[in-house]
């Protein structure tokens, strides 16, 4: 089958998405049968994640958009790919997923916080000791 990251199955588990090594983007093969790769991003991308119906697939662009294609289970066909928004995830890159899907079809995201407080650094605090 070879190397991907973040593999995924579908909920019927006949098919498995990960992420390309190489930056490729997503992937979905066939499962457990060998068959050809259907590409599914349109270059890089990460973290994909199966609808609860499995006949969308989800992913975070470089970018930081989360990304939806319809996906056909009996035939293999891939929609184009659409933006669904822009999220404020740490980082897509991060080990783990950062998002899953609810079953009504919501996200739940781990996302930064609009008004993050800048980090403060602080020089010379042990001059302040010795007093």
């Amino acid at each position: 089958m070879g190397a991907g990251a973040e593999p995924q199955f579908s909920p019927g588990g006949k098919w498995l998405a990960f992420s390309e090594p190489g930056g490729s983007g997503i992937v979905v093969r066939r499962f457990p049968e060998p068959g050809p790769r259907i590409q599914i991003s349109n270059g890089p991308a990460a973290q994909a994640r199966w609808s609860r119906d499995g006949t969308q697939l989800f992913y975070i662009a470089p970018d930081k958009k989360l990304m939806g294609v319809h996906f056909n289970g009996e035939t293999g066909r891939v929609g184009a790919p659409r933006t669904l928004f822009q999220t404020r995830i740490i980082a897509a890159s991060l080990s783990g997923f950062q998002y899953d899907v609810a079953p009504d079809g919501r996200f739940l995201i781990n996302s930064l916080p609009s008004d993050a407080s800048p980090l403060t650094l602080l020089t010379g605090w042990t001059a302040g000791l010795n007093r």
